[in-house]
């Protein structure tokens, strides 16, 4: 019984008989069948082979599949799942090997900051075109929301 179940299984192309169940409580007959058959015997008769009665209840279909196709892909997956995995123990081992430095002075614009004060007053110089530029912008603002004029 189960070598009829699992003779067409893992073929390209089968036949799928779909059954249901029956309430039989001395013998249990699967409701499902599959067999490496023709497209043209792919019926009850040939696949289940049982009364056609109990025939008439049960739906089969033909199936072709590209098995060479699905593993190709399974494998694939496989692998790259693989892949990530070593390089994720890559990269815990190296973390623990070698801690990450975090410091201050390991950020490039800080670098620069601290150059440009070390150069002089610098920062202190735009601090105070900006502030003039505010200012401007404000009186802008002022004269041409409040007095409706513009600065020339």
């Amino acid at each position: 019984m189960l070598d009829m179940l699992l003779q067409g299984q893992y073929d390209d192309v089968r036949c799928k008989c779909v059954c249901p169940k029956e309430n039989n409580k001395t013998t249990r007959i699967p409701n499902v069948f599959v067999q490496t058959v023709e497209a043209k015997d792919c019926n009850c008769e040939h696949i289940v082979q049982r009364e056609e009665q109990f025939c008439l209840r049960c739906q089969c279909m033909y199936e072709a599949r590209n098995t060479t196709l699905i593993k190709v892909v399974i494998i694939f997956i496989l692998v790259v799942l693989g892949i990530l995995c070593i390089y994720l123990l890559y990269l815990f081992i190296d973390s623990k090997r070698r801690p990450v430095e975090l410091s201050v002075t390991a950020d490039e614009v800080q670098e620069r900051l601290r150059a440009t004060r070390l150069r002089g007053g610098s920062i202190r110089k735009f601090d105070e075109k900006m502030a003039k530029w505010k200012k401007t912008v404000a009186e802008q603002r002022r004269n041409i929301y409040d007095t409706r004029t513009m600065l020339s």
